[in-house]
């Protein structure tokens, strides 16, 4: 094979297979797969899958969490032209059939154990309500009306290796690869669609921007139905040759353990996650001298973050890289540079990386001058390819030009850096004056004593609109609703100042780490009832 010519995700391993096969590329627990061992696994599932039934565009589940079997399944399915998608254990049962139901899966392989709790019930009830599903597999001990997921893909199936290889050679870049479901922030969740081209252009662009290389060793704790495991880390360490080191949930204090356990060389999180590990006792302790990039997305880093992790990096050298993009767009689409400072670290989400293509565009879609707050648009070959089974929604948000509307709010700085404001569906009306969150937040975060901030817009029969400020505390430091009045008075128009401050030692939060806004919204329409 041509290993300069790669298109297709599963190529991947076949190449670091030939080229470097002992190398390790998957680890979970007890678990340590070379880059061979992937290959031999890779291909007994495909194999599997295709006595189960499985035909090019059928879709192939996957219920658990980050472990060998999730790259090792998504792959499989991607290499006989099936569409792989992952489904979180923390799910409710009505969450999981709703993703279930709409993808239909032909095959279902679900974890039998999760964080203690029996999943039996769970996956009886997906597979009795989906007819779709033709073979349940179990890792570990089988449900019934199941059969254990290793003791099924393990038969060696010599007489489908011609077949294999025929299913293999019949799929193209710009077929469909991976369903992954949107958080459902408004209505039901929508299964975005990313092709084997749009994952490998993106990936091209990302690993060169976090300087990702050969043998570099990535943590991956994220949910495997999330584009941070799906794209950004888990195939990013596919396609370079560096090894995936799993962890089935988050766990601060653990994940400091594997930084020095595995001498991880790439941490990518979301902010809650470093700030939840900054307050574990031996965080200072801890040797980070392997690490040689920590990265970040999903909402704005606070300052004492920043801070603790520019701390590491003088002493280490490790790179600290944020940047922009959604599951749509396949992961990241902005980046800060290497050596950029505190305070654009702080403010900006980077900017677009070429050949990729940005503009800011008012309500018309016309292009707004740098400065101006509108909303982000961008194009390139990132993109996904289809909400899955509904193209309305697609035509609403995808253009005949290939511009994608993000529903994000954003200026972009003379350097070409953009700066997030919030939502379109956040931003609120205050005496005929728009107020853009996410400025409001950068303020009062801004403030030391201060980790997370939220506002909200509340409606008033005065100015139509007001702001509300929900506001979490550093953890040992105090700030009260008069000092956070006082300290935003000089650094915010009157019209953007919050009316009401509300401290709460913790504000609800979502897997992304950012604040959920819609349990705040859920309970000022509580308050306002009263």
């Amino acid at each position: 094979m041509n290993w300069k010519k790669l298109n297709l995700t599963w190529q991947y391993v076949e190449k670091w297979a030939a080229e470097t096969p002992d190398a390790e590329a998957l680890v979970f627990e007890e678990t340590r797969l070379s880059w061979s061992g992937f290959k031999k696994n890779m291909d007994l599932v495909a194999k599997a899958f295709i006595e189960a039934g499985v035909k090019k565009g059928d879709r192939v589940a996957t219920l658990a969490m980050a472990r060998t079997e999730f790259p090792v399944t998504y792959m499989a399915a991607n290499k006989i032209g099936a569409i792989w998608l992952g489904l979180n254990p923390k799910f409710t049962l009505d969450e999981l059939r709703y993703q279930v139901n709409d993808s239909q899966p032909t095959v279902l392989v679900a974890v039998r154990e999760f964080m203690g709790n029996d999943l039996s019930e769970t996956i009886r009830a997906l597979a009795k309500g989906c007819p779709s599903i033709k073979k349940l597999l179990v890792i570990g001990e089988p449900v019934e009306g199941a059969e254990s997921y290793a003791g099924y893909v393990e038969r060696p199936r010599k007489e489908l290796d011609a077949e294999l290889e025929k299913r293999a050679a019949a799929v193209e870049e710009h077929d469909s690869a991976l369903l992954m479901y949107t958080s459902g922030s408004t209505g039901k969740p929508k299964g975005v669609v990313h092709t084997h081209y749009s994952i490998i252009e993106n990936i091209k662009v990302e690993v060169k921007k976090f300087h990702f290389r050969e043998g570099g060793r990535a943590l991956l704790h994220f949910p495997i139905n999330h584009v941070a495991a799906d794209v950004e880390i888990g195939y990013a360490a596919i396609m370079v040759g560096g090894c995936l080191v799993c962890m089935d949930r988050f766990d601060p204090a653990a994940t400091l353990a594997m930084v020095e356990k595995e001498k991880l060389h790439v941490i990518g999180q979301v902010p809650v996650m470093f700030l939840l590990e900054m307050m574990q006792p031996n965080f200072k302790e801890v040797d980070w001298t392997s690490i040689e990039l920590f990265a970040w997305a999903g909402s704005a880093a606070p300052r004492a973050m920043i801070e603790a992790l520019s701390a590491i990096c003088k002493k280490t050298g490790a790179n600290l890289i944020t940047g922009y993009g959604s599951t749509e767009v396949c992961g990241f689409v902005t980046y800060t540079e290497k050596g950029d400072d505190e305070a654009t670290l702080l403010s900006t989400a980077g900017k677009i990386a070429p050949p990729f293509e940005l503009r800011i565009v008012d309500d018309a879609r016309k292009e707004l001058p740098d400065g101006e707050i509108g909303e982000i648009a961008v194009r390139g070959a990132f993109m996904f390819k289809e909400y899955f089974n509904n193209p309305s929604a697609t035509a609403e948000v995808l253009d005949k030009d290939g511009w994608y509307y993000t529903s994000d709010l954003a200026f972009r700085d003379e350097r070409g850096y953009i700066h997030i404001t919030g939502r379109k569906s956040e931003m609120f009306k205050t005496g005929g004056e728009n107020v853009y969150p996410r400025e409001v937040e950068e303020v009062i975060e801004s403030q030391d004593a201060v980790l997370f901030a939220a506002v909200m817009g509340v409606p008033d029969e005065l100015y139509q609109e007001v702001g509300w400020a929900f506001v979490m505390p550093t953890p040992g430091k105090a700030v009260t609703e008069e000092e956070l009045r006082e300290y935003c008075k000089p650094k915010l128009a009157n019209y953007k100042q919050p009316k009401k401050y509300f401290i709460r030692p913790l504000l609800p939060l979502l897997a992304n780490g950012k604040v959920n806004k819609l349990a705040l919204r859920d309970e000022i329409n509580e308050m306002l009832k009263k």
